[in-house]
């Protein structure tokens, strides 16, 4: 008995409206008309969802005018069911490129922008072999700023990815228990948000840079530093990871740190919440409190022109008021200089709330994540994820901030 074939794209599937791709493609352009760049020629994930709503294997070419062209080697089907794109084309071997793209467009590139930053070597001079009239320059920092702004659209789905996190948030406090292993308690919480729809790849644009839905530390793992540029990083299981829940067990007493990324539609939310089995340590409580009076104060400078470091500097200043600078964003080796970043399709993206120039403006999402390590005790924070308005940040992770007691 034959069965139909099933679907390339799940029922009830959110696809990038064709009018979103337009105006960000308009922007991509006018950014080569700029540069003086004949095309942009994408290859990264983020960025093939980003300008054309797909991530099947394809290099979509951007002419500073007229039509871009997704040319598509594995699968076109399934790309033009989920791209608004009307040029969507098979293309059958790598080498085959130049000729579509003279039958598309009657000239190659003599100044090509390529993603530099995240392409890796080998695969640039591939490229230069194949297109040997072009000289190509990085357009990848520039598609990182034109991305920091959001559309209704993107903070939508960027909400909705934050009410998944405010539902997880809730099961940690279900789940916690007295002897259960940070990688269990992990494992518990991580597949109530599978349940909930979340995509499962958390994606970075740094080199090397990685993270699996984000950290659960208790007790003297907050404590523990490693390579991420983050905070706070854990044990993990190994050294291949070295970060992460471990198999320590949890003990009454000791703070819990949830520090989660939910994944709706390929946009993120970032969030972090803290519990506890019976009572914290008054330090701790002390600790966790100036968090917050630090997320307060940075909230209050995060305003459409204000400067990065405006924020920062609010951040800290803070934090040493309170005592707390040393321990302000990690300790020793692992303190990091920022308090917050950017979220969007990407976990690492603008702005970066550090001591830069760079302005805040209408439209950015970021998280802003306020945390102190406390060297024998433990890891304490809150973070949340906010839109930025006309009339300042709005919150769009929700759950309650308070420390979360359970047992």
């Amino acid at each position: 008995m034959s069965r139909p074939p099933l679907p390339f794209v799940p029922p009830g599937a959110t696809l990038v409206p064709a009018d979103e791709i337009r105006r960000r493609l308009a922007g991509l352009q006018a950014m080569l008309a700029g540069r003086d760049l004949d095309a942009a020629l994408l290859v990264q994930n983020a960025d093939l969802y980003y300008y054309a709503g797909t991530v099947q294997q394809s290099f979509l070419y951007v002419p500073v005018d007229g039509q871009a062209t997704l040319f598509v080697r594995k699968v076109a089907e399934r790309a033009r069911l989920e791209s608004s794109l009307d040029a969507v084309m098979e293309l059958g071997a790598f080498r085959d490129l130049p000729a579509r793209l003279r039958e598309r467009y009657g000239v190659l590139p003599s100044r090509l922008g390529m993603e530099l930053d995240v392409l890796p070597a080998l695969r640039l001079r591939s490229f230069e072999k194949l297109l040997p009239q072009a000289v190509v320059e990085d357009v990848g920092r520039d598609i990182v700023r034109l991305r920091a702004i959001k559309s209704a659209w993107e903070i939508e789905r960027i909400r909705a990815a934050a009410r998944l996190a405010d539902r997880v948030c809730a099961r940690v406090a279900e789940v916690l228990r007295e002897g259960l292993r940070e990688v269990e308690l992990a494992g518990l919480v991580e597949a109530e948000a599978r349940r909930l729809g979340h995509e499962g790849v958390v994606r970075m644009r740094a080199f090397n840079q990685e993270i699996f839905y984000g950290q659960l530390l208790t007790g003297g793992s907050g404590c523990v530093p490693s390579f991420p540029d983050t905070p706070l990083a854990g044990t993990g299981l190994s050294p291949a990871v070295a970060q992460g829940p471990g198999f320590r067990r949890i003990s009454r007493g000791e703070p819990v740190l949830f520090d989660f990324v939910a994944v709706r539609d390929g946009y993120m939310a970032d969030t972090t919440r803290m519990f506890v089995i019976g009572e914290l340590p008054g330090e701790l409580v002390r600790a966790y409190d100036a968090a917050l009076g630090v997320q307060e104060a940075a909230i209050a400078a995060a305003c459409p022109g204000a400067t990065c470091a405006a924020v920062w500097e609010a951040a800290l200043s803070t934090a040493t008021r309170e005592g707390l600078g040393d321990a302000f964003m990690g300790h020793g080796v692992g303190q990091v200089r920022f308090v917050g970043h950017g979220v969007g399709v990407e976990l690492d993206e603008l702005p970066v709330l550090a001591a830069s120039s760079y302005e805040l403006a209408e439209g950015m999402v970021f998280a802003l994540e306020p945390k102190f390590v406390l060297p024998g005790l433990g890891a304490v924070g809150v973070e949340n994820t906010w839109a930025l308005t006309a009339a300042g940040p709005e919150r769009l992770t929700l759950a309650p901030q308070d420390i979360v007691a359970v047992g």
